[in-house]
């Protein structure tokens, strides 16, 4: 069988992931220093179903306001521009995160876990570092593993056989993937984040977590969500097929500045932030 090319790949998936515009341009504004309150709920508001669940997580009892708030412009005022773009990243990715991805062994809720898991300690590790901007880390860390959503299909026959090379050889996971179809689920990912006009370094971010020194030149957001990739997985968010097949580059902490207590101080926090997070983030 011809091998498919990472375009045919994408175009064949038939559960392709998708986010709405709306939120697409919010996080493509999260660079903007001239962003504001209005011009968010704005780009939101065209979507009337996201409006309503960002309305419906702005609402939880996690936030405990004092009164409901009933419209995107007061959500932004009551929590904050940085919160409201995130619920509505949270809100447009849950239905694909949260899907059982059988290729890759995750069963439902998993990947959704990981991925909050991962924007969770790469904003921790960008406020350790003092040199990455949270809201990007965020918003990288919840996409890192887009490509999974996509590969995933095309896994399912393969993963047994990868699972004992990869124990065998000891090699890296996405080192297989591309031995077996050219390419990985990193580059997948990228791919799809260029079609969608994402940032071009939250396009790196999601092309290199795996392989941070192979980015050139450097980027720290890819090292802060390669850190966080790994300290996810460390404490057992979204252990999947490829388990722990995945090692620490070191060359990422020397980038930002950060020392092994460091390392530690971010792997103890980041447990109960995960936690206050997934019970902040139900979506419905």
């Amino acid at each position: 069988m011809v091998p498919l090319t990472l375009d045919e790949i994408v175009n064949k998936t038939s559960d392709l992931p998708s986010i709405p515009e709306a939120v697409l341009s919010v996080v493509r504004l999260s660079g903007d220093a001239n962003a504001t309150a209005s011009k968010v709920a704005g780009k939101i508001a065209y979507d009337q179903s996201l409006t309503a669940r960002v309305l419906r997580l702005a609402n939880s009892a996690y936030y405990g306001l004092p009164r409901k708030i009933t419209s995107l412009q007061e959500a932004v005022v009551m929590l904050g521009m940085k919160t409201v773009r995130h619920l509505a990243l949270v809100a447009s990715t849950f239905p694909w995160l949260n899907q059982p991805r059988k290729g890759y062994a995750l069963a439902p809720r998993a990947l959704w876990e990981h991925s909050i898991a991962v924007s969770i300690g790469a904003q921790l590790l960008a406020a350790r570092s003092r040199k990455v901007s949270g809201e990007e880390a965020f918003s990288a860390g919840l996409l890192h593993d887009l490509g999974k959503v996509v590969l995933s299909m095309w896994m399912e026959a393969r993963l047994a056989d990868l699972v004992v090379r990869c124990e065998q050889e000891q090699a890296p996971f996405d080192q297989l993937e591309r031995e077996e179809f050219g390419f990985d689920h990193c580059d997948v990912g990228a791919y799809l984040a260029q079609r969608w006009n994402l940032p071009e370094v939250l396009e790196k971010a999601i092309q290199y977590h795996h392989s941070p020194g192979r980015c050139d030149p450097p980027e720290l957001l890819v090292d802060c969500v390669h850190i966080a990739d790994v300290l996810a997985m460390t404490l057992g968010y979204g252990l999947g097929g490829d388990g722990l097949c995945y090692t620490l580059n070191t060359g990422s902490m020397q980038r930002l500045g950060l020392e092994a207590e460091d390392y530690d101080w971010v792997l103890a926090d980041m447990h109960p932030a995960v936690a206050k997070a997934l019970d902040a983030y139900v979506v419905k």
